[in-house]
């Protein structure tokens, strides 16, 4: 019997799906060994190019320092002598210089067959040199500044000779014209030897101050263009006003009207006859540089305790201080002007004003509207005192004061610098610890000082007539009621108005614009009045007249004039 046979399997078939399977895996272990490789020469070659751009960076600054060294005079490395180093860090740069309208640098970094070529515009600077813009000065722009009264929305103040400023209702607006200063310039703060100056420090001069402990007074910039004007605080405003930034009703501020954060802050000074200073420097550089628009600076007080105060503005361009020195508003900049730019004409800090001029009264008298013992019609034209206040609850209890000064010896076109009513307030009659707002104005109408004592014949100033014989339009003296030039200030503290613990002393009152006027011919010297303002507590003061012999007459009443 014959053995029984075994099924024969094909071995050799059964290895065929682990071989495909094998050489698939081999194919996709090569893919992705082939991507790696790949990956990994452009993460090589990205990397050679981040080295060569990091070297020609450093050309840059390497060619940058040199010119800069080398000054506005001096030989710049060119393409044929370029500034170069062959092993930074094992790349290499070569930077050189090339002067077209503007100063090119060139530099191109290579690394491990890797370029990379930059370039860039830069400025070399001439020495730093002050620069001094004063609006309204000797070849320097006009002014530019006004300040908003949120009390009177409507009105524009921007040819006042002062700038307000208060915690209730005051603040001001500046902005200096820096187109004359060439594209490129810079301004840097300086040591000087003794301290560390701002780039570019705003200065004002203080002529009126109040109250205040702790505040700080902000410069913000301000987000929108704006128009100064002239007006005097009338109606039908040309200007800016606390409602819009021009006259006309629809252009209305935007909010905000300011950046929220101040460029600039300095402390509140309670002082009269002082310059006050901010540190500009950041805002000249963003107005220098185009980062920021010049519209200018906003100034606001920082809390509640701020009371009137009132700084020179462009308007009073020849003002001094108390070392003779311009006083209207200026702008020191620190500057670096690129090489070759002519730089702005810088204004000078000399006084070129006269010694002051000291006038005594034409005429001086006051006037009283007491009906009750027929006062009212008499002249008071040669008594040693005259009054004013408010005596009573009635208007019909009023005093005013009426005087005039001739300014005919001040020559036809002559620019005052300042003019000074001073008269000398020798007892406080009633009313004792009220607050005296002494206002000054200018007269319309003519009148006769007379020579009457209280008594016998009517000849001068009464309350309804200027002169026997001719009537006031208005009784108690014609004035122009739409512009109060000035409110009388305690002239040893400079407190205005007069508080209740003024005693006596010395009262001033700034006629500067109201001089002016006069010397130009635009205003008829009629002289001015002197009233209380109806708003005060009641009281009377007494002022020394030019009859008065006390203290050996050297207490009469004077307008002390300075002009150029």
């Amino acid at each position: 019997m014959s053995a029984a046979r075994r099924p024969v399997r094909a071995a050799g078939f059964t290895l065929l799906p682990v071989i495909l399977a094998m050489s698939l895996i081999a194919a996709i272990a090569f893919l992705l060994n082939r991507d790696n490789g790949v990956n990994a020469g452009m993460i090589a070659g990205r990397s050679d190019l981040d080295r060569a751009r990091y070297a020609a960076e450093a050309g840059l600054q390497a060619v940058n320092f040199v010119i800069q060294g080398a000054g506005c005079g001096g030989s710049y490395p060119g393409s044929s002598n370029p500034v170069t180093n062959n092993n930074f860090g094992g790349a290499a740069y070569s930077a050189y210089s090339k002067k077209t309208s503007t100063l090119n640098l060139f530099s191109t970094g290579s690394y491990n067959g890797a370029s990379v070529t930059l370039t860039r515009a830069v400025y070399v600077y001439q020495p730093p040199m002050t620069i001094r813009v004063r609006p309204g000065a000797s070849g320097q722009p006009p002014g530019n500044d006004t300040y908003l009264d949120s009390g009177s929305p409507d009105r524009n103040f921007g040819g006042e000779p002062d700038l307000k400023l208060s915690s209730s209702n005051y603040q001001s607006l500046l902005k200096f014209d820096l187109s004359a200063f060439p594209t490129g310039s810079r301004a840097i703060p300086w040591y000087d030897g003794a301290m560390l100056q701002p780039g570019a420090k705003l200065s004002l001069y203080q002529t009126g101050t109040g109250p205040a402990t702790s505040a700080q007074v902000n410069a913000q910039l301000i987000t929108q263009s704006w128009v100064a004007g002239t007006k005097l605080g009338g109606t039908n405003p040309d200007g800016a006003t606390w409602t819009t930034y021009d006259a006309n009703a629809t252009l209305a501020w935007p909010s905000p009207r300011y950046a929220p954060v101040p460029v600039a802050s300095t402390p509140y000074i309670n002082a009269l006859n002082v310059w006050v200073e901010w540190d500009l420097t950041n805002a000249a550089a963003a107005w220098l540089s185009g980062v920021y628009p010049n519209n200018g600076i906003w100034l606001v007080g920082s809390d509640a305790t701020i009371g009137n105060t009132a700084y020179v503005s462009s308007n009073n361009t020849t003002a001094v201080d108390t070392n003779g020195k311009p006083a209207p508003p200026k702008l020191t900049l620190n500057t670096l002007l690129p090489c070759g730019a002519t730089a702005p004409p810088s204004a000078s800090d000399t006084a070129t004003a006269t010694a002051p001029v000291t006038l005594p009264a034409q005429a001086d008298t006051y006037i009283t509207a007491n009906t009750a013992n027929a006062a009212y019609v008499k002249n008071y034209g040669v008594d040693t005192n005259m009054y004013v206040g408010e005596v009573g609850t009635s208007p019909n209890l009023e005093q005013r004061m009426l005087l005039k000064f001739d300014v005919s010896g001040i020559p036809p076109g002559k620019i005052i610098t300042s003019a000074t009513l001073r008269l000398y307030l020798n007892q406080v009659v009633s009313g004792a610890s009220a607050t005296k707002s002494l206002d000054a104005y200018a007269l319309t109408q003519w009148f006769a000082e007379g020579t009457s004592q209280s008594s016998g014949n009517i000849y001068g100033a009464t309350w309804p007539s200027r002169d026997f014989g001719f009537a006031w339009t208005t009784w108690g003296g014609t004035y122009d009621a739409t512009h109060k030039y000035a409110t009388g200030r305690d002239e040893s503290t400079g407190n205005s108005p007069l508080p209740g613990s003024f005693n006596g002393g010395w009262v001033t009152w700034d006629l500067t614009a109201l001089a002016q006027g006069w010397v130009d011919g635009v205003i008829v010297n009629n002289g001015l009045l002197v009233k209380s303002n109806p708003t005060d507590s009641t009281y009377s003061v007494k002022f020394v007249t030019d009859e008065n012999n006390s203290a050996g007459g050297s207490h009469r009443p004077q307008l002390v004039v300075v002009y150029q």
